[in-house]
């Protein structure tokens, strides 16, 4: 009995740890230089002040006869690239489409992925930059992953 126990003790601390673990990688900043924008998308690089101590880094591509204009917000561990065939698929669709990094993200400086609560921060950051870019504009936000959890900690402030 003694000798159970004592395997059921390293099996929950192996297990206690490797928790610990895939949280330190998966919070752990995933930095990377994006580059240019696709021609395609005619975005402009844009960079704005979140209260998440970041400045976000990110491509505006507006066209003119728009039907509003949709923020895309990436998932975890991810950043805007990931989210380029949906920006082109709303811009033929008659959308301006703003697509970001989050903060410890692509060009995004950060100490850690906060799992939503700092990257809150950044989408108040991006609508407040939708707001003063097009405020006659309907806004659309659809994110993935981080990005969905992050809108929606969004609305609560």
């Amino acid at each position: 009995m003694k000798r159970f126990a004592v395997i059921c003790g390293a099996l929950i601390l192996v297990a206690i740890v490797c928790a610990i673990f895939a949280g330190w990688m998966l919070a752990h900043p995933v930095q990377a230089r994006i580059g240019k924008p696709p021609p395609d998308l005619n975005a402009q690089p844009v960079t704005f002040a979140s209260d998440s101590k970041a400045n976000v880094h990110g491509w505006w591509c507006p066209i003119s006869n728009r039907r509003g204009a949709v923020l895309l917000l990436p998932g975890i561990r991810a950043n805007r690239l990931s989210m380029i065939d949906r920006g082109r698929f709303l811009r033929r669709a008659g959308y301006s489409v703003l697509l970001i990094d989050f903060q410890g993200t692509g060009e995004t400086k950060g100490d850690h992925i906060t799992f939503g609560w700092k990257e809150s921060q950044d989408v108040l950051a991006a609508m407040n930059f939708l707001r003063q870019t097009v405020p006659q504009d309907h806004v659309a936000i659809i994110g993935s992953s981080l990005g969905g959890v992050a809108a929606l900690l969004a609305t609560r402030r």
